[in-house]
């Protein structure tokens, strides 16, 4: 069982690393101007395909690592609707990247960027949106669900809970922030949102692997 625990806390880790990396090697992430995301895209192709695959991979990594969560805890009700919300999310988080993948091919060499393109692309970041964005928001809302559920049954701290609180809030704050000052984006936010949210996964993972590292240490006296 500890294995399993051990294994469970790095899986976490690995899937929350990996979702940050996918972000950080795309361009200006957050932007939904079809043109503007082209051009970007054309300028960072292999960052793309990089970000494209290690996407796809950190949602089978988040699926797997609930798998085991599961596995592992007789989890409370609120603690299996955060894994449910979370395991959608995860489902977003693929069908994002293949939106990634399609602006990555937009791009080559073989296709000219003109305006039947730019509407495609169009599409994907207007109409097509209304398919994903209600499969990403519950990684959002699923990651601290999760980790309120699980501090309730003293599984973890209270640390990732608070971390994705903050993490909301200031989303919240710098979209407030934006549209006061009439700039729909602000440098480096939407990666530093992500990167809180990454944050608490990673605590999350930490602190199934610090669970595994008391029970040891409890245990040790006994045993001699």
């Amino acid at each position: 069982m500890n294995k399993q625990i051990n294994l469970t806390g790095w899986l976490l880790i690995l899937a929350a690393v990996t979702f940050w990396i996918s972000w950080f090697l795309m361009p200006d992430p957050g932007t939904t101007d079809a043109r503007h995301i082209l051009e970007i895209v054309k300028q960072s192709r292999i960052a793309v395909l990089l970000s494209v695959i290690i996407q796809i991979i950190s949602s089978v990594l988040f699926l797997v690592a609930l798998f085991f969560v599961i596995k592992i805890a007789a989890l409370q009700k609120s603690a299996m609707i955060g894994i449910v919300l979370l395991g959608i999310g995860a489902m977003g988080l693929c069908a994002d990247a293949f939106f990634h993948l399609l602006a990555w091919f937009m791009t080559d060499d073989s296709v000219t960027i003109q305006e039947d393109v730019i509407r495609v692309m169009g599409f994907m970041q207007a109409e097509g949106l209304v398919f994903l964005v209600p499969l990403l928001l519950p990684f959002f809302i699923g990651s601290l669900v999760l980790a309120i559920g699980l501090n309730k049954q003293a599984i973890i701290s209270a640390k990732p809970k608070l971390i994705f609180v903050i993490a909301f809030l200031t989303g919240l704050i710098g979209t407030i922030i934006a549209n006061m000052i009439g700039d729909s984006k602000i440098p480096g936010f939407m990666l530093t949102v992500l990167g809180l949210f990454a944050a608490g996964q990673i605590f999350m993972g930490i602190e199934f692997i610090k669970a595994v590292q008391k029970k040891k240490t409890i245990a040790a006296p006994l045993l001699s």
